[in-house]
């Protein structure tokens, strides 16, 4: 059954209309029809089984009095997101695109898209605001295929050193910087989450650009205030990863072990 997202959930009497962008979707490319059922999504966690209904231009999900059983019900199973929030030097084109879809398979809560000096993608003649948006649909329609109940929330570009300022006081979280730089001087990632990962700790996975930190970077990022956010630098490894194969594993080993503490599959 199809998967729609929607503002919020439809109700008896009170049906859901999808956005313009969802209700093309629902008909141009899954071929949708009047009376089809469907899994209606809110991307907070809500969900209930609906029928389409085309009414001229517009779109509606109606609330189901009977509905089939449910392969909406399996859904409700899946976790929450992660407490992992990936910090990721922008990256050309498919590449983010890609990484963006694996961070939603793989529960993770955010990213943040970073513009760093060795970034190579030109935001000013569309503005951030273009390349959030198209990140964040590639996200919701990710979800809708994945089966995760939450949004992946992609946050607008910022700059490094805004972001590190922003969120400089943020005690709660362990920023895992990982320094390509560093491959044989800092403990593994793995071998860190296992050994001194607090369970229930947020972690912040910082990810560099295809061209590496600068050394104005690298200074800003571990010149933190020791009353702020913990900063541990890592390794992914002796070998030099692609940004992109960087970001996957990264997401992939820290999710991994939290999944394993926490008990919660995806």
């Amino acid at each position: 059954m199809k998967r729609l997202l929607c503002p919020s959930l439809p109700r008896p009497g009170s049906p859901a209309q999808l956005s313009d962008a969802e209700a093309r979707h629902a008909l141009q490319v899954w071929r949708l029809r009047t009376g089809d059922p469907v899994i209606a999504m809110d991307a907070q966690g809500g969900i209930v089984e609906a029928s389409l209904r085309v009414a001229g231009e517009r779109v509606f999900l109606d609330f189901m009095k009977n509905p089939e059983p449910a392969s909406a019900i399996t859904l409700t199973a899946h976790s929450d997101p992660l407490p992992v929030i990936l910090e990721l030097a922008i990256l050309k084109g498919e590449a983010m695109e890609w990484v963006v879809e694996k961070a939603v398979e793989l529960n993770i809560s955010e990213l943040v898209p970073l513009i760093t000096d060795h970034t190579v993608v030109q935001l000013d003649r569309k503005g951030p605001g273009a390349f959030q948006e198209r990140w964040q649909r590639i996200a919701d329609q990710s979800l809708k295929q994945c089966g995760r109940l939450k949004r992946l929330n992609v946050a607008m570009p910022i700059r490094l050193q805004d972001h590190l300022t922003r969120t400089s006081s943020e005690g709660h979280a362990t920023r895992l910087f990982c320094d390509e730089a560093e491959r044989t001087e800092t403990p593994h990632l793995m071998n860190w989450l296992q050994r001194e990962w607090n369970p229930g700790t947020p972690v912040r996975l910082l990810i560099g650009p295809e061209g590496g930190w600068s050394q104005a970077e690298r200074q800003a990022i571990l010149a933190r205030p020791e009353s702020g956010m913990p900063v541990k630098t890592v390794s992914l490894g002796p070998w030099v990863l692609r940004a992109e194969t960087a970001a996957l594993f990264g997401m992939s080993l820290t999710a991994g072990l939290i999944q394993s503490y926490s008990g919660t599959h995806t």
